[in-house]
């Protein structure tokens, strides 16, 4: 009499096989799987980890225009002088109480957090300052450039106050 799933001369249900071949893989199939998941990991490190650095060079870029944006608002909203200031990697916002310049909020280490580098190219360096009305006082076209290997974003800021993303003067 014939059980369900088996054969008279073979012990391995279902299949239909003999018991011997019932079980799992054989080393032969797991080495070659094992060395295809390899080969494609190799394959694909490269433009995976090329993507995640672009990304964090442009989230950089983000908070950095940010930066620039919060300070001629503060500028605009309070009526009076604020700074968008760079130490290394280091941005923060000062404003004008009276004549001295106070810190507003939290400096942003962009080095720390994303991995870039951060310089600018203003006169006085390091400093981009919004008069009360939000108009730039600092006199050429500053730029902020953030870099990360060998890829570089620049943020400019117009004589009138408005930040650029996409082209410089």
């Amino acid at each position: 009499m014939r059980e369900r799933g088996f054969s008279h001369d073979q012990d391995c249900p279902v299949l239909g096989r003999a018991s011997s071949h019932c079980a799992g893989f054989t080393m032969v199939e797991m080495l070659t799987v094992m060395v295809l998941i390899g080969i494609m990991a190799a394959i694909l490190t490269k433009p995976v980890s090329g993507a995640f650095r672009a990304s964090a060079r442009r989230t950089a870029k983000r908070e950095a225009s940010a930066y620039l944006f919060r300070a001629r608002t503060i500028a605009v909203q309070q009526s009076r002088a604020s700074q968008l200031v760079r130490n290394g990697n280091i941005l923060k916002i000062r404003v004008d109480s009276s004549g001295t310049m106070v810190q507003l909020g939290t400096a942003t280490d962009l080095g720390a957090a994303y991995g870039v580098t951060v310089s600018m190219s203003s006169s006085p360096p390091d400093t981009i300052t919004f008069d009360p009305r939000g108009f730039m006082l600092t006199p050429p076209t500053p730029k902020l450039v953030v870099t990360r290997d060998a890829a570089a974003d620049t943020i400019c800021v117009t004589g009138l106050g408005r930040v650029t993303l996409r082209s410089c003067p």
